[in-house]
């Protein structure tokens, strides 16, 4: 004759938590860090974007100078802790552009310099940002 003991009701329910846990700590985990590297690069591109907006008003402004759109750029660049960026301005000469004339403001940052996480998600990119504005 079998004895049958009475199991504690919480006792069988370890297990599978265990395994719950085990399967959807990874997935939760994947998601948490890429919800957190794609906010990093939005952060990233909309950084360029204003950016390249303060550079580009800077130098379409009457008597302009080409290093004083571009020192406005690199200030806000530094602000906000974007590495290895590049700008550049369409034409390069400011202070010898007419009036009416577009002028290009192209801001340029790699992905892997500027994120938090290894590169892991989105590979090795460049993000540029470009904003056109007519020379007053």
């Amino acid at each position: 004759m079998k004895i049958q003991t009475k199991r504690q009701p919480g006792h069988a329910r370890r297990g599978l938590s265990t395994v719950e846990l085990a399967v959807c700590l990874p997935v939760i985990t994947l998601i948490v860090f890429a919800s957190i590297e794609a906010c990093s690069l939005v952060f990233l591109q909309q950084s360029l974007q204003t950016t390249a907006y303060e550079t580009a008003r800077f130098a379409v402004a009457p008597n302009s100078v080409s290093s004083t759109a571009i020192d406005r750029g690199s200030q806000i660049i530094t602000d906000r802790r974007i590495k290895s960026a590049t700008i550049e301005l369409d034409p390069k000469n400011m202070e010898k552009t007419d009036p009416g004339t577009l002028v290009v403001a192209r801001v340029t940052a790699p992905l892997n310099s500027n994120r938090l996480i290894p590169a892991f998600f989105y590979g090795d990119q460049q993000l540029t940002a470009e904003v056109t504005m007519m020379k007053e």
